[in-house]
């Protein structure tokens, strides 16, 4: 079967878990987790990205950290994206004109998300 090609404005997205659906997919209270990711006692695994202030975690990052039972594991460096808050400084936009500007391709897509919000590359 052949893959369709990309849309000429497709930055390669890739989706992340915020902690909400990180907290979901381990079967954990979302205050419960949020508290271990601050001050333990159980380690939380550093996130893969961080779009503005938010941090996101790969799929196959929440499921290994589930099956090792929340046992250390090394950790790449997390990876920052801009949000739209500094993306619509940088261009000097307003909210509309940010997606109206990357559906004309005058502005770069979002190469990545969290939970919904979209990053970019600086």
């Amino acid at each position: 079967m052949t893959r369709p090609a990309p849309h000429h404005n497709d930055a390669g997205i890739r989706s992340f878990l915020g902690i909400g659906r990180m907290a979901t997919l381990a079967g954990i209270d979302y205050d419960t987790l949020l508290r271990w990711r601050h001050c333990g006692p159980v380690w939380v695994p550093s996130p893969d990205i961080q779009v503005g202030r938010w941090p996101g975690w790969s799929q196959p990052c929440v499921e290994h950290w589930i099956a090792v039972d929340h046992e250390p594991f090394r950790r790449p460096e997390c990876r920052r994206f801009a949000d739209t808050a500094e993306m619509r400084r940088e261009y000097r936009v307003n909210w509309i004109t940010l997606w109206l500007c990357i559906g004309d391709g005058t502005i770069p897509a979002p190469v990545v998300w969290v939970d919904g919000r979209p990053g970019w590359r600086r």
